[in-house]
């Protein structure tokens, strides 16, 4: 998910307040707003499809860590390429005939799996950060600064396929942790210690915690991913990808068993910030 300073739903920045990084123009960073970040994390620990949430509390806490990642992104050949051409990775990833066609086993076919077994689409992700008022759609002073964003966003699926982590609310924060160490965003920190610590008080037993830091020692290990170039690793079989980017297989995660995973967390409430926003904006009958 995003990192995330990407927004067109703001004032025209004057020029005296933009920064050039290689070349490019980028925004002032955003304030950090701590309750906020907090709030958004709560509401998502009750219902952790609220995929808003999660761009919620990562603007939130973003700083200057979107500047920093952009900076290194654009200095690598492939990040450079991605906000030029641009590389459309949200148009890769949902080409599924294209995905399809690649062999049985690779990247590509698992994360078209992945995709198809959960109902999920990569524009979903866009819709959850436009809500959130992240709009990757709309006109932008900082269209190269965005790009990484729109990037990373559309990732975040493809990165649970090659981390090895589910759905289920400890696959996401595992997901997380290995989310945090690419992007260096404290947002993503705040989701994993309270997902955590809610996930714990409803199953104290389960080895969740040690799943956690395997996925921080694991995650520390891997290689900056987006540097690599996507299409690349789509067409590489999976255990290929993941030595490549030396990417561990998490065996304390997946010794858990899936009922158990699969409790954790379950909606304490049965609709999503965005749904009750819009049945309150019904007029009543």
């Amino acid at each position: 998910m995003c990192g995330c300073e990407a927004s067109s739903r703001i004032e025209e920045i004057p020029p005296e307040e933009i920064e050039w990084i290689e070349g490019f123009a980028t925004p002032p960073a955003p304030r950090i707003e701590p309750v906020h970040a907090l709030l958004s994390v709560l509401r998502l620990v009750r219902n952790k499809e609220d995929t808003r949430q999660v761009f919620e509390t990562v603007r939130a806490l973003s700083g200057g860590s979107g500047k920093r990642m952009f900076k290194r992104f654009v200095s690598t050949p492939y990040g450079r390429r991605v906000v030029s051409e641009p590389v459309k990775l949200e148009e890769i990833l949902s080409d599924r005939e294209r995905l399809r066609a690649l062999p049985e086993g690779s990247v590509g076919r698992t994360y078209l799996a992945f995709m198809e077994g959960e109902n999920l689409t990569a524009d979903g992700l866009i819709d959850a950060a436009e809500e959130a008022g992240v709009d990757f759609r709309g006109e932008t002073q900082f269209e190269e600064f965005q790009r990484l964003f729109l990037h990373l966003d559309v990732s975040h699926d493809l990165w649970h396929v090659l981390s090895g982590y589910g759905r289920d609310a400890l696959g996401e924060v595992c997901n997380l942790i290995f989310t945090y160490q690419q992007t260096r965003n404290r947002g993503f920190l705040l989701i994993v210690f309270i997902g955590l610590i809610a996930q714990k008080l409803e199953q104290p037993f389960a080895p969740l915690l040690k799943a956690a830091l395997e996925a921080r020692r694991n995650a520390r290990r891997t290689e900056w991913v987006l540097g690599f170039d996507v299409e690349e690793l789509l067409a590489l079989p999976l255990s290929q990808a993941r030595r490549r980017i030396n990417i561990t297989e998490p065996a304390i995660y997946n010794a858990i068993p899936d009922d158990l995973k699969q409790r954790l967390l379950k909606p304490k409430v049965k609709k999503t910030q965005a749904q009750r926003d819009a049945a309150r904006a019904q007029p009543a009958e």
